[in-house]
């Protein structure tokens, strides 16, 4: 596997339960939002096959809350949506994400660990104001 920042990024954001690493999704989100760091399949792939499969579940959840902000640009959020179903129908199998309303990323995922601590920690970083004052293009740029 390939010692790159995202990549070693992606790899802590599941090396631990939810709640313990909040500040490395944190870091994963901004790279992704506002830095262009877009993870390949192949990325993934390599992941699954180094680490523990719960672990690698926690980054796919990782990532699937992340693409859902509006701040992520939309061919990226697309694009990290698409990739994560894959591995949820080959890992988990297929079922429909909700369109509409709140459901739990980590239930979806099998992962019996909360999100809250994490969606409080981004919610600073996707504001318009936030997002403009990084001086990167964003799923807010007009």
């Amino acid at each position: 596997m390939s010692d790159s920042l995202e990549q070693n990024r992606l790899f802590r954001a599941g090396s631990q339960p939810l709640e313990q690493v909040v500040d490395e999704v944190v870091n994963l989100a901004e790279a992704i939002w506002y830095q262009g760091y877009c993870p390949s399949k192949e990325e993934l792939e390599q992941l699954s096959s180094a680490m523990p499969r719960e672990d690698f579940l926690r980054t796919l959840c990782v990532l699937e809350m992340v693409s859902q902000y509006p701040v992520c640009q939309a061919d990226r959020a697309k694009y990290l949506q698409q990739l994560t179903r894959q591995f949820h129908d080959r890992l988990l199998g297929s079922d429909e994400v909700p369109r509409h309303g709140r459901y739990s990323p980590s239930s979806r995922w099998g992962l019996a660990e909360p999100t809250l601590q994490i969606r409080k920690a981004l919610l600073p970083l996707q504001t318009r104001t936030h997002a403009d004052a990084t001086g990167y293009r964003h799923g807010l740029s007009a």
